[in-house]
């Protein structure tokens, strides 16, 4: 028995994938509990305004579009935050799920 290998002499041809590369993150945001109160004044990020309301991503901007949600209350940057007197109001109200 010979402890020798047959090594392919012909080029192995990759192809490019387009599964291979990595995709950029999209825009959606995970729910996660603000750390504040909303009785102190403050700014909560969209990711805080899911995990008071309850929905989804996609709910909540297709709600500020319809109308049924208050819409931002301004921008730090790219981001979007609600003062939590605006969440506060809406939450009394009734708003949430």
């Amino acid at each position: 028995m010979s402890n020798t290998r047959t090594i392919a002499t012909e080029p192995i041809q990759v192809l490019a994938n387009s599964n291979t590369k990595k995709q950029p993150q999209r825009g959606h945001v995970m729910p996660r509990s603000p750390i504040i109160d909303l009785y102190s004044p403050g700014r909560l990020r969209s990711a805080h305004v899911l995990a008071l309301c309850g929905f989804s991503h996609s709910t909540l901007y297709s709600r500020m579009k319809a109308g049924t949600f208050p819409s931002p209350s301004g921008k730090d940057g790219k981001l979007n935050f609600w003062n939590t007197s605006t969440i506060r109001d809406y939450l009394e109200v009734g708003g949430a799920v």
